[in-house]
């Protein structure tokens, strides 16, 4: 899971697929990538991400249909903490990377397109 915008209040969520097997899905390179309509963003296994240097032990990808929530704070706050662990902090070029990709996704809504806007301009 990539937590994106945290506020006092809420946070957006994004789950992410880690695999072996893409299914119809192979990029030959980490980032945004589109197939039939889908935009997604590929994280290459073994590919730092994070400033601790983290990465994934697995090809992963994040796809963008039906897969943002937001969430209140006090709700994700209800997750058992064994079931939750922070792995790092994204890289600024990274996130900034996922983001626009989300933007050109036509999966987004105005509220998330909003939201996704101000946090990369934090960046």
């Amino acid at each position: 899971m990539i937590v994106l915008n945290r506020d006092d209040e809420s946070v957006y969520i994004i789950h992410t697929l880690t695999t072996s097997q893409p299914n119809g899905f192979d990029p030959k390179k980490f980032g945004c990538h589109t197939k039939n309509k889908i935009s997604y963003f590929y994280f290459q296994k073994n590919i730092v991400i994070a400033e601790n240097g983290f990465s994934f032990d697995k090809d992963t990808f994040v796809f963008f249909v039906s897969n943002i929530r937001k969430e209140s704070l006090k709700d994700l706050n209800k997750y058992p903490s064994t079931s939750l662990e922070v792995k790092g902090v994204m890289d600024k070029k990274c996130l900034k990377d996922l983001i626009d990709c989300m933007l050109n996704s036509e999966y987004i809504t105005s509220e998330q397109a909003d939201c996704l806007r101000q946090t990369r301009k934090k960046l």
